[in-house]
């Protein structure tokens, strides 16, 4: 996801299953529709695992959602990364966190 987050950065996310976010739900607070529920829209940051890659994780972000088909469009910050232009379009399931937070990594001084 270069260059939104660099190599040692920390992200603080929130993990289980997620849902799609209400478009009318933006204005209902921080805890009912903000970073911190379990719906998902267009430009959070997700870590995502492959069903047939188990146990790697990739961080994306949503570019698009199917809601009736319940599926998501996503697309690293890196244009060269590997993405939904390789993959297609991925079941919700395959969320398995919510980025809400990056901790940059020290720099030596």
């Amino acid at each position: 996801m270069l260059p939104t987050f660099s190599s040692g950065d920390w992200l603080l996310a929130r993990w289980g299953s997620f849902s799609l976010k209400s478009q009318t739900g933006f204005l209902r607070g921080i805890f009912s529709g903000g970073i911190f529920s379990s719906g998902i829209s267009v430009d959070d940051v997700l870590t995502i695992e492959l069903a047939n890659q188990p146990g790697i994780f990739y961080v994306k972000r949503v570019s698009k959602i199917d809601r009736e088909k319940h599926e998501l469009y996503l697309l690293s910050d890196n244009p060269e990364g590997t993405d939904s232009r390789q993959w297609g379009w991925l079941p919700i399931s395959s969320a398995r966190a919510k980025v809400i937070c990056r901790v940059r990594k020290t720099r030596a001084r």
